[in-house]
């Protein structure tokens, strides 16, 4: 399948642009479909991070990349954020009941794979999240 990306303003009122871009994608892929609610679901909660954390005080862009090729889907989320400290980034503990909170433990979940690439040349983080589809 061919990549396909989209950059957008960092904010709440596109989280539901990208969560259709994300569907819209998938419906395009052969064999993603029983995977759509929770790429959909790792990718949302990864750009609400985004949103909450990196973007916390200033505006800015996300740029998300999908591709999907030898049965492996992957996600770039960019973004010109605080720069991110992956060692820092940990879900807490899921018997911790409260609100919120949940997101890295639901993406690490879901994916296969979840690291940040330091070297993005236009960037300041690059996530990158990769499942392997069955």
């Amino acid at each position: 399948m061919e990549d396909d990306h989209l950059d957008v303003p960092a904010n709440a009122e596109n989280l539901k642009k990208i969560r259709d871009f994300v569907r819209g994608y998938i419906d395009k892929c052969k064999g993603l479909e029983s995977y759509k609610d929770e790429i959909v679901l790792a990718i949302d909660e990864a750009c609400q991070n985004v949103v909450r954390h990196a973007y916390r005080d200033k505006n800015g862009n996300v740029a998300i990349k999908l591709s999907f090729q030898n049965k492996e889907f992957i996600v770039s989320l960019e973004d010109d954020g605080t720069p991110a400290i992956p060692e820092k980034i940990k879900p807490r503990n899921i018997e911790d009941i409260k609100p919120g909170g949940l997101g890295t433990f639901f993406i690490n979940q879901i994916m296969d794979s979840v690291s940040f690439q330091s070297t993005s040349p236009h960037w300041v983080n690059c996530l990158i999240m990769k499942k392997k589809i069955k």
